[in-house]
């Protein structure tokens, strides 16, 4: 394995742990927040604190030519799909949620291999479908749960995340950090006018819900945002997307070690799965020459 590769592995695990952290702490305050509260914040602080050290003079002089792509990914990519997420949260259980989130992956595949003509391959293709066969078995099939109009709200955020990777892979003149930023800041304004339809933020909860949001816009937001348009524009949109493949995983140990949730034999084989479906796709790499 050389040092492209290691690299390339480091950002898959790290931002899927740092994602998979994210249900803990959505769990911790999303009920004393609001959801679209907590969307905005996540974005405020990610938007704040990247802000100073990636938005650079050199960066700005192509504003104007930049503008149009920040501002689609700001939508497709940011408010847009946390939005239809945390609606269909309302009628869908986390599990749920993590298998049709799984479908990005697959939605990847597709649009790399149509819009983009990347090269991909039918073993890259068998371990999506191998990832999200782990998926099911990992949150139980009796525990999936089906809402229609919710179902459809998760595949279109889901497609949006897909999409939005093979247009970061085609933006390759664009800084990666800078673009991050960006978009998470642009995403701030758009979602801001929605923020009125609930009671907004306010430092009057518990330490552990405000130190959720911190970490929840700073930790699964911003660096974590960053990272994946870093890991995009290295290994092009279907390996990158596998990322999502690895959130349960990593939900299940961060849930096990700070909210005592049991990790079942099923948990254990679906893990199995997703690994094998995550590995499928990165080995037999066809989309990006090194």
């Amino acid at each position: 394995m050389n040092r492209n590769s290691v690299i390339d592995w480091s950002l898959i695990f790290a931002i899927g742990i740092a994602w998979g952290s994210s249900f803990l702490f959505i769990k911790v305050s999303a009920q004393e927040v609001g959801p679209i509260t907590l969307v905005f914040s996540r974005l405020v602080i990610a938007s704040l604190l990247l802000s100073p050290f990636f938005i650079k003079r050199k960066y700005l002089k192509t504003i104007k030519e930049d503008l149009p792509t920040i501002l689609f990914l700001a939508c497709v990519n940011a408010s847009v799909p946390f939005y239809l997420f945390s609606k269909a949260a309302l009628d869908l259980n986390a599990g749920t949620m993590s298998v049709l989130n799984g479908t990005t992956p697959l939605f990847a595949f597709i649009l790399a291999s149509l819009w983009l003509k990347l090269g991909s391959n039918f073993i890259q293709l068998t371990g999506i479908f191998v990832g999200i066969i782990g998926l099911v078995i990992f949150v139980g099939y009796e525990s999936v749960q089906f809402s229609f109009i919710a179902i459809i709200l998760c595949l279109i955020a889901s497609f949006f995340y897909a999409f939005s990777s093979n247009y970061i892979f085609k933006t390759k003149e664009i800084d990666p950090t800078y673009l991050a930023t960006m978009t998470l800041l642009f995403a701030t304004f758009l979602i801001f006018p929605f923020t009125f339809l609930e009671d907004g933020l306010n430092l009057n909860h518990p330490s552990p819900v405000l130190l959720s949001v911190f970490l929840l816009g700073f930790m699964c937001t911003g660096l974590a945002y960053m990272g994946y348009v870093v890991l995009i524009k290295r290994v092009g949109p279907v390996r990158a997307s596998t990322v999502v493949l690895i959130v349960p995983i990593s939900g299940m140990l961060w849930a096990n070690i700070f909210l005592n949730e049991a990790i079942t034999l099923t948990m254990l084989l679906g893990c199995f799965f997703i690994l094998t479906g995550v590995g499928l796709v990165n080995f037999f790499k066809d989309e990006v020459s090194d």
